[in-house]
């Protein structure tokens, strides 16, 4: 058995198990893998002006998180590897979503919210990337579910989002000094930050 063999088989049997049991269910599982993510930016905003003693965390983690998706997730691997989306009726599934037949490996939304999460624990938010964990595992379970990604397709996006962290982490002086210091300077002055 190869690896989308397995990965078919996964996303088939996760599929059977939960979609078209209840319709509940399925439009709660789409409202998990499709609709949820539209509440990033609000809770990133949200936290930016609330607890400002994580405003680093958060701007450097953000930057992981474009590094990872922008760069790896959108321009490298593409270039390298087209995945389509799975076919859900060619593998047997149900489909409660239609999502457009373009690349799916590796998954944008593991992409940036895993980035985001491996940043807040490399700044130590223990707490805050707990929680993005959470809202990340419940996202992209989601999706594997409705069938808009293999499964191995959040791992790669997990392990993109790790980079972009880790990008961000080595090289987090020596942006303090040349982008961020004087970028909160700014913020502050217009009352932002």
């Amino acid at each position: 058995m190869n690896i989308l063999e397995i990965d078919q088989t996964i996303l088939v049997r996760l599929n059977e198990f939960f979609v078209g049991k209840n319709p509940f269910l399925d439009k709660a599982l789409v409202f998990l893998g499709v609709y949820l993510i539209y509440a990033l930016p609000v809770i990133l905003i949200l936290l930016w002006f609330l607890v400002k003693r994580e405003q680093k965390a958060l701007g450097f983690s953000f930057a992981g998180a474009l590094i990872s998706w922008f760069v790896i997730t959108k321009s490298i691997i593409p270039a390298i590897w087209f995945r389509p989306r799975p076919d859900l009726g060619l593998i047997g599934a149900k489909e409660i979503f239609f999502h457009r037949p373009d690349y799916s490996f590796p998954s944008d939304h593991a992409t940036a919210l895993f980035a985001l999460t491996f940043g807040l624990y490399f700044f130590g938010y223990k707490k805050a990337a707990n929680w993005f964990l959470l809202y990340s595992v419940i996202v992209c379970f989601a999706r594997v579910v409705i069938g808009v990604h293999f499964p191995l397709d959040i791992v790669a996006g997990a392990l993109c989002g790790l980079i972009g962290a880790l990008i961000i982490d080595v090289f987090r002086k020596p942006l303090e000094r040349t982008i961020w210091n004087p970028l909160i300077k700014l913020l502050k002055k217009i009352e932002l930050a």
